[in-house]
């Protein structure tokens, strides 16, 4: 689902770049609300990943040391783990948050040159 994600975000920002793709600043405002609710929860989640790291008490023998070290490594050891799952979709969703903001910033720059040339055109 990440990895979709992350497609569909490089898609977006292509369309920004190419200027396809420009929103209105009222609507991207709320996108970008609701993107930062997003970011801010994953942000508690990453924060409360530590707790699932840390090696369970499962006993002093190698059956239970080697458990308690592979359920930490699952919640915070490589991309695959839960917490680097977790740091790529927040990634995803600046990224998202930051094509959002460029997509207003080309609208703003589309509306002002059509207005420069509205202008021009009157006078």
């Amino acid at each position: 689902m990440v990895a979709r994600s992350a497609v569909e975000v490089g898609t977006l920002k292509r369309a920004v770049e190419s200027q396809q793709l420009r929103l209105d600043p009222a609507a991207g405002e709320q996108i970008r609300s609701m993107l930062d609710e997003h970011i801010a929860k994953v942000d508690a989640w990453l924060r409360q990943t530590g707790d699932l790291a840390r090696h369970a008490p499962l006993g002093e023998n190698p059956v239970g040391t080697a458990m308690a070290e592979k359920f930490a490594s699952r919640a915070d050891g490589d991309e695959t783990s839960f917490a680097g799952v977790l740091r790529r979709y927040r990634e995803v969703l600046q990224e998202a948050q930051d094509a959002v903001g460029d997509a207003m910033r080309t609208y703003h720059e589309v509306d002002a040159h059509a207005a420069d040339s509205f202008r021009q055109l009157i006078q």
